[in-house]
């Protein structure tokens, strides 16, 4: 019965990977001051008022430390330990009235900071905030001489920065906004456009991007495009071929102006919509069809500037009214039934911004795409659980294009290609051994084995237990 019950909650705990939650860090603000606090994993109150820092800050978290950038105003980057955040670990300018954005990082030694003010992009190492260089992206400016830098995410060793291209001189509106891509490996911009002169960027459907995340190898980009008129949306971007595949989700249907997004997987997550009389709602979002659901029960209204997923949470970081400031706090939904679980959680100032502290989090995953080659599917893996190696069953129909068969890791990295190329038609079984494609055992925990046959895709999970 002991063996009994304890696999039967393994598979509950692969069917459902994500139900550990991770601390939270949450910046605040009432637009004079700033301060930092914490909610603990299954703490029903958070620790407020742990650090002072800027009144505009945004937070980051990677590889067990704290980023807290400060932006226009202050201009530098705090370094925290989460075991002790109310003292700094470091400190360090980005260069004085940069108005710094986002900082993303390639590796322990090396990060890069998106400067607003800056037409430069900022290479350091966050060990110590040494200046390593600076990308010149001046030709990517507007008529103001600046391209606005605004977010970025790393897919594999390019990474992706979002520049508004706002116009300071003609009311701070943008006519085009573009994507441009970085070789982490050499720091030169990346051409998508061969076929035309000079680099090219990547113009985008809307314009005005904020929140950009990256799911395989998809870019999901969130534009609020002009204020008041239904014009933005999510795009998203097909990394493996370099192109966009367009507004998968229009204003019209959100009802209002798209200001922040957070994803499930790629077809379900949650938008923030502002109205047209400026108040915000949460909405949960279906990209495959291109409709928005009705607003998330139990949020004030208030601005609400910042919202994540935690594994099967989905953390709102709710400012509350001018006619209720009470309700100012973190509220906490279930992410798959958008079902009001706890808040609003105190947090001492209003939340403006939130980070999740987790490295090895459950990150959204692709869902299998609606049209699929006739015949081709891919099986359950079996044993799974699994400790030495698994069996994944694999169909693959008369006349399929070339497949690909990969396990990625839950952080989106490819770990192991079994297949790559054209295969026999047919039912097979593929194996995999628990190593990665340099013969390194590779540790335990959730993976995903994902199917590939030209633009659509199917996966299934796996759990190694060792």
């Amino acid at each position: 019965m002991k063996k009994y019950c304890s696999f039967t909650a393994l598979l509950a705990l692969l069917a459902m990977p994500a139900l550990a939650q991770n601390p939270v860090v949450v910046v605040t603000s009432d637009f004079q001051i700033g301060s930092v606090a914490l909610l603990d994993p299954g703490a029903s109150a958070a620790r407020k008022d742990l650090l002072t820092i800027h009144s505009d800050a945004v937070v980051r978290y990677h590889a067990g430390r704290i980023y807290v950038v400060n932006r226009l105003g202050q201009d530098n980057i705090l370094v925290l330990d989460p075991a002790n955040p109310g003292t700094p670990l470091l400190q360090f300018s980005v260069g004085n009235g940069s108005n710094p954005q986002d900082i993303e990082f390639a590796s322990e030694q090396k990060a890069y900071v998106s400067r607003n003010n800056s037409a430069a992009l900022l290479v350091v190492d966050p060990r110590t905030g040494e200046f390593l260089r600076e990308i010149d992206l001046s030709a990517f400016a507007d008529a103001d001489g600046l391209p606005e830098q605004a977010e970025m995410a790393l897919v594999g060793n390019r990474l992706y920065l979002a520049c508004q291209r706002l116009d300071r001189d003609a009311g701070w509106v943008s006519s085009e906004s573009v994507l441009v891509a970085v070789d982490v490996t050499t720091d030169q911009v990346v051409d998508w456009d061969p076929a035309q002169d000079g680099v090219q960027a990547l113009r985008l459907q809307s314009v005005n991007p904020g929140n950009l995340i990256a799911i395989g190898s998809r870019l999901f980009v969130a534009q609020t495009g002009q204020y008041g008129v239904a014009d933005g949306g999510v795009e998203v971007v097909d990394l493996d071929k370099g192109l966009s595949l367009g507004l998968v989700l229009g204003e019209a249907a959100l009802e209002g102006d798209l200001t922040a997004l957070a994803l499930v997987s790629a077809v379900k997550g949650y938008a923030v919509v502002s109205g047209a009389d400026f108040s915000n709602s949460v909405r949960p979002v279906d990209l495959a069809t291109g409709q928005a659901g009705a607003p998330l029960a139990g949020h004030s209204g208030g601005y609400t500037p910042d919202l994540k997923i935690d594994g099967n949470r989905l953390i709102v970081a709710d400012r509350g009214t001018f006619s209720d400031p009470s309700r100012a706090g973190l509220l906490i939904y279930d992410a798959a039934t958008g079902a009001l679980v706890a808040g609003p959680l105190d947090v001492g100032l209003p939340p403006a911004g939130i980070a999740v502290l987790g490295d090895n989090q459950t990150t959204a995953v692709e869902e299998e795409s609606a049209i699929r080659p006739a015949l081709t599917t891919l099986g359950a893996a079996y044993p799974n659980p699994f400790n030495a190696s698994t069996l994944i069953p694999l169909a693959v129909g008369e006349g399929t294009a070339p497949i690909s068969l990969a396990v990625y890791d839950t952080l989106g990295r490819r770990v192991r290609t079994l297949v790559s190329g054209g295969v026999f038609a047919g039912p097979q079984t593929l194996s995999w051994d628990g190593r990665d494609d340099q013969g390194q055992v590779v540790g335990s925990g959730a993976y995903v084995v994902e199917l590939r046959v030209g633009g659509w895709r199917q996966q299934r999970k796996l759990l190694l237990l060792k």
